[in-house]
């Protein structure tokens, strides 16, 4: 039975609670990531290692400190500083360790640090107290249905021909229409249980 909790975690996470289209909350990344296939990989690569660190750090955090001592309604404030701080070391140490990484990808880290899909799902884990199996799972497939719903917005905004539809529609109404469509196609998956 736990393994089927453990892929209904991963399947949520993935599809119906989509992190950039249905919850909406990966899209403050860089504009970059919507127009480009390759830097929408970046972003979401970083995002995902991003959100497992904090999974990782954030139930540490609230299973030894925050719950043991009552002191909730201090989550958010030490969430946000622990992502802060956790892009900071980790372009530290990318600078450090791996100099030509750090290159590629500092400007989409960077971009992380003030992603709210991280700190959504720190905040999402601890409130439906999950276990740590299941918080890095979640954390580790919300990632890749972020980086899957970035890279597939950047290919798709590369197929829209603006010269088909009416001049109302070009630009931006298109690709909000886009993402709509996006979205709804992953919410038909809410509801979807295994067991």
């Amino acid at each position: 039975m736990a393994v089927l909790d453990l892929a209904g975690v991963a399947l949520a996470a993935l599809l119906s609670e989509n992190f950039v289209l249905v919850s909406c909350l990966g899209i403050g990344t860089r504009i970059h990531s919507f127009r480009s296939p390759i830097d929408a990989l970046r972003t979401g690569y970083c995002l995902t290692v991003v959100m497992v660190l904090a999974a990782f750090f954030s139930w540490l955090a609230d299973f030894l400190v925050i719950s043991r001592f009552g002191w909730q309604h201090f989550r958010l404030l030490f969430l946000t500083l622990l992502i802060t701080a956790l892009v900071a070391g980790l372009r530290q140490f990318l600078k450090v360790c791996l100099p030509e990484l750090s290159r590629r990808v500092d400007g989409n880290l960077s971009a992380v640090s003030t992603n709210c899909a991280a700190l959504g799902s720190a905040l999402i884990i601890a409130q439906r107290s999950y276990s740590l199996g299941q918080a890095l799972l979640f954390a580790l497939f919300g990632g890749l249905g972020a980086t899957l719903a970035l890279a597939s917005f950047a290919s798709l905004r590369g197929e829209v021909s603006f010269d088909h539809c009416p001049k109302s529609f070009r630009g931006m109404p298109i690709l909000f229409l886009t993402a709509g469509l996006m979205a709804l196609a992953l919410v038909g998956f809410y509801g979807l249980h295994l067991g």
